[in-house]
């Protein structure tokens, strides 16, 4: 049985804001792929794009906005450090000036060499292994972060910093975080760019390390646009901060529901990326992403006037789609997270093949991260 079946509850989510934190959405999500692919929901105001083909036409539509028109920069962010950054992403901003950066991102991204990762994240996460549930929820965040800075050239002292930067930086991305989880973003985005800046100092003393090839890249095309690529850095670590812990808490979750895999995955361990392939497919990470639209659009027989929400539902998308977007915006760290996911759960698998779990999800109105106690399986 595919493990999104065992995913399936009669008593659906509300609406799909709250289905990526719901136990059991995806017959949910298949209902709503059932019906037309773009249509009004007047409850959220907003327009929903459901299925593949919904999904697909509005990612890769050039009027479909990331942002919206004049609106760069959220407006609780402007002026502040998190603004400053947010305002760089090439993920989170359309247009040329941000073309090129993109370019040199994907590049570099695209040269990681994925045996030698898998590798060095074994190492890591193998002397590292989470022997209860708590220490399972900080390692799911760490481990791939962990990865990321030393994949980058940080030292593995500057780790756990980098870490917990990270994870109060991304606060600042949510619409549920209050006031006190924004000031602390800010001050962990100031810390952030300090820690940057410190190690493009060091660049050419790094040759090996993706910060050598970002820097490389952005001198080759002209790219000198300091704040753009110290943002865009931090910006490395915080796209892996939720989408990769999402995934390999979902692994987790899918090797519970389904206790036969544990013991194919000891038979014939060449099956562990398959796995990390199908939890990112069947039980993405990310759930819902936005557009805005910059001008009138048609699409599937339907007009949708300039200046409205879509609220791009992923994982309605079934096999089409994943966690890692598609189109413009697409992750180009897709197997980078992928690959450390994987490495993490082949070196934790024989010490968390024992451990009671019981899992709930993050509150979040777009990932789908577990949050494990100790128990009874869910």
């Amino acid at each position: 049985m595919p493990f999104a079946d065992l995913l399936i509850d009669p008593a659906d989510p509300v609406h799909p804001l709250a289905a990526a934190t719901h136990a059991a959405p995806y017959g949910y999500y298949r209902r709503l792929a059932e019906g037309p692919p773009l249509r009004f929901d007047a409850p959220l105001d907003c327009w929903l794009a459901t299925g593949a083909a919904g999904v697909q036409a509005v990612l890769a539509h050039p009027a479909c906005r990331v942002r919206p028109l004049g609106q760069a920069v959220p407006q609780n962010l402007a002026g502040t450090p998190c603004g400053a950054i947010f305002a760089e992403l090439v993920r989170m901003n359309d247009g040329e000036r941000h073309a090129v950066p993109k370019q040199v991102l994907a590049r570099a991204l695209g040269r990681v060499d994925l045996a030698r990762l898998h590798g060095r994240v074994m190492q890591i996460a193998g002397d590292r292994v989470p022997g209860s549930a708590a220490r399972l929820n900080e390692a799911i965040f760490e481990l791939p972060l962990f990865a990321m800075a030393d994949l980058l050239g940080f030292a593995p002292a500057q780790w756990p910093a980098l870490a917990a930067w990270t994870r109060d930086f991304v606060a600042c991305l949510s619409p549920l975080s209050n006031g006190e989880q924004l000031a602390g973003a800010q001050q962990a985005a100031y810390a952030l760019l300090q820690g940057f800046t410190a190690l493009l100092r060091e660049a050419e003393a790094l040759p090996g390390s993706l910060l050598h090839d970002i820097v490389a890249g952005a001198d080759a095309v002209g790219w000198h646009a300091s704040g753009g690529v110290l943002a865009n850095l931090v910006g490395l670590l915080s796209q892996t901060c939720d989408a990769t812990a999402g995934l390999l808490g979902n692994a987790v979750v899918a090797l519970r529901a389904q206790p036969e895999l544990s013991t194919q995955l000891r038979a014939a361990p060449g099956r562990w990326p398959a796995l990390l392939r199908d939890v990112s497919q069947r039980d993405p990470s990310i759930h819902n992403t936005r557009r805005y639209t910059a001008e009138d659009v048609q699409l599937h027989g339907v007009r949708i006037p300039a200046g409205q929400m879509i609220i791009v539902v992923l994982a309605s998308a079934g096999q089409a789609e994943s966690g890692f977007g598609h189109g413009r915006h697409a992750c180009p760290g897709q197997s980078i997270a992928q690959t450390i996911a994987t490495a993490c759960l082949q070196a934790w698998a024989e010490g968390l093949e024992d451990m009671a779990l019981a899992w709930s999800y993050l509150p979040s109105l777009n990932a789908r991260i577990p949050v494990f106690m100790q128990g009874a399986s869910a």
